[in-house]
């Protein structure tokens, strides 16, 4: 099986040590060494991961013993004369879409972490880390005020180790509980978490914060369109404030 020396030839490439390329997808360095020898065969989901963090083909990875210039992505093809840049490969950042939420919540519940679930990567240039998260805006919630976030916009947070970290107070987050994921502004009150969006059609909510099982703060926010200011787009809005009403309902 070719898989445990893509592994090592993966790591020396990347100047990475078992620890940090463990740590890197959540698995034990023995667990890694195991794998690298062929002593264990590693599960699907983690093929995947690797697969997608540094661009390479699942059956290549599986099946090809690949040699430095495939892990660098230089075309062999080309003269050799001719200076080749190498393609740039870009650190990935688990995404929840909308048509993967209800999975990513029913998983989440029982694992707590994001690494041990399966979900679509983007990649971007200078942003990544086992620490990130995005998240592909599907509602009208956060449409209001001069911040507006509109269906199909890109928020990435990073991970926040205390939901009762002082410094997260008036900070907009991703904060996922056992049934919802919500992008909100959150204000910490003692025992509680106020989530408040900005559209004046949608109430805030009140959780205790042991009913928040992740939160990450927005750290990048990507448009998928640029928001109009104008008041014609606060006229469109408001007619949907009857679809805010019953989506906020709902949670």
């Amino acid at each position: 099986m070719v898989f445990g020396k893509n592994l090592k030839k993966i790591r020396k490439v990347h100047s990475l040590s078992q620890q940090d390329f463990a740590e890197l997808f959540d698995l034990k360095r023995a667990t890694l060494g195991a794998y690298e020898e062929n002593r264990s065969n590693p599960k699907l989901d983690t093929v995947i991961k690797i697969a997608n963090h540094f661009s390479i083909g699942l059956e290549n990875l599986l099946t090809k013993e690949l040699t430095i210039n495939d892990l660098l992505h230089f075309n062999e093809a080309m003269t050799t004369g001719t200076s080749i840049p190498s393609t740039p490969v870009f650190e990935g950042v688990a995404c929840i879409t909308p048509e993967v939420e209800q999975s990513f919540l029913k998983e989440y519940r029982t694992s707590n972490t994001i690494g041990s679930i399966y979900l679509p990567y983007i990649h971007l240039p200078n942003i990544g880390g086992i620490d990130r998260l995005a998240y592909v805006v599907n509602d009208l919630s956060m449409s209001g005020g001069a911040e507006k976030f509109l269906p199909k916009d890109v928020v990435i947070g990073e991970a926040v180790t205390s939901v009762k970290d002082p410094d997260i107070s008036g900070q907009l987050v991703i904060a996922v509980s056992d049934n919802a994921i919500y992008l909100r502004t959150i204000y910490i009150q003692d025992e509680k978490a106020v989530l408040k969006a900005n559209h004046p059609g949608v109430e805030p909510l009140t959780l205790e914060c042991k009913k928040i099982t992740g939160l990450w703060k927005i750290l990048h926010v990507f448009r998928y369109t640029i928001p109009e200011n104008s008041d014609k787009t606060e006229q469109r809005l408001a007619q949907l404030e009857s679809m805010i009403a019953g989506m906020n309902k709902k949670h």
